[in-house]
């Protein structure tokens, strides 16, 4: 499999899905697919997302981070 060398940033996977499906995600639904698929999340944050990620955006992220070398 082929990976792209990439800063892990939240910006990179943004404006990777932005050229890829034309829509921009949210940096809560990137840390809240990090955090689901085991990956570190720098966050104050105490218990529930208020903002989780939308279900029909979680392959779209997941699948730009497996792309981008994250997962």
């Amino acid at each position: 499999m082929k990976t792209r060398t990439t800063k892990k940033t939240y910006k990179a996977l943004q404006e990777y899905v932005r050229a890829k499906a034309g829509r921009v995600m949210q940096s809560c639904w990137i840390a809240d697919r990090k955090e689901k698929n085991g990956l570190r999340v720098n966050s104050r944050r105490v218990g529930e997302r208020q903002k989780p990620c939308p279900p029909q955006y979680e392959q779209v992220i997941d699948s730009a981070m497996l792309e981008l070398g994250w997962l």
